[in-house]
């Protein structure tokens, strides 16, 4: 075999799929306060096999992305970006940064059920970003 060959057969494969979700795993992981061995634990791997499914070096199985979906309390859908590769995010839209955050948040203000306790929530959020905002 040639050298060429050789070099792209051991290579793993790394597809735009493979390299977007690690990321979004470990922004999610981190956001939860988790290390990659508690992560790990929960879905039955070694924390070096996270780290690869992180870094991208591992394809992540159908069956295990919805594994740590649901250890992680989000949709699968999370981990997929829904934008044509190149197009620009639409006005008002955060940063893909915050979507971890922005998802536990929005869980967790779902759980709230007294309606006192939302709008206080949300009155504390306009607030902030009022003070962010520098007004």
């Amino acid at each position: 075999m040639k050298k060429i060959e050789q070099d792209v057969m051991a290579e793993p494969s790394r597809d735009n799929a493979t390299r977007e979700i690690g990321p979004r795993i470990k922004s999610l992981r981190r956001s939860a306060g988790l290390s990659q061995a508690n992560l790990g634990s929960a879905l039955g791997v070694t924390f070096q096999q996270v780290q690869k499914y992180e870094s991208g070096r591992s394809r992540i199985a159908a069956d295990k992305l919805h594994q740590i979906a649901q250890t992680m309390g989000v949709d699968i859908s999370y981990f997929y970006d829904t934008k044509p590769e190149g197009s620009a995010p639409e006005k008002g839209t955060p940063p893909a940064v915050g979507r971890a955050e922005d998802s536990i948040f929005k869980e967790a203000f779902d759980r709230i059920k007294d309606p006192r306790a939302r709008y206080l929530l949300s009155e504390l959020a306009r607030v902030i970003c009022e003070i962010e905002a520098g007004k």
